[in-house]
C-alpha cells in the first residue's frame, strides 16, 4: 500500500544547449514524460557542464572510449577533466544521464531517450 513511499524518484539530467534544435527536441519530450504522471522521474536541466566527479560517472555509464565525443579533443579522463576545468564549455548535447539507473543517452539520439524514459514505467 504504502511502497510508493519508499521509491525514490530517478534524476534525469540534461545536459542542454538551448542553440541545439536536437537538445530543444529532448527538452520537450522530457518535460512532457515528467508531466505525464506516469512516470516517475525528476527532470534537471543545465547548461552548464559536468563536475569532475559527474564526468567521471557520465564516462562509466557511457565507455571510457567515447570521452572524445563527450568532450571534443579529448583522449582520456583527465583530458577531458582539464578541457572543462579549463573554462571551456565544448561539451556533447544534448546528453541525457539517468543517475540512478547508471544509463547515459548521447546525443542526437531520440530513439534512446524514448527507450530510456519508457524504461522507468513501474
Amino acid at each position: 500500500m504504502f511502497s510508493s513511499f519508499n521509491s525514490a524518484r530517478t534524476v534525469l539530467t540534461l545536459f542542454h544547449s538551448p542553440t541545439s534544435s536536437a537538445s530543444r527536441r529532448v527538452l520537450q519530450f522530457l518535460k512532457s514524460q515528467e508531466a505525464a504522471k506516469k512516470r516517475l522521474f525528476e527532470l534537471d536541466v543545465t547548461e552548464g557542464v559536468p563536475t569532475k566527479d559527474q564526468l567521471k560517472t557520465i564516462l562509466k555509464y557511457a565507455g571510457e572510449h567515447k570521452v572524445s565525443a563527450i568532450v571534443p579533443g579529448a583522449q582520456s579522463y583527465t583530458e577531458a577533466s582539464s578541457i572543462l576545468e579549463g573554462g571551456s564549455n565544448e561539451l556533447l548535447r544534448p546528453m541525457v544521464i539517468d543517475w540512478t539507473n547508471g544509463k547515459a543517452v548521447l546525443g542526437d539520439d531520440e530513439a534512446g531517450v524514448k527507450k530510456l524514459v519508457s524504461s522507468l514505467d513501474l
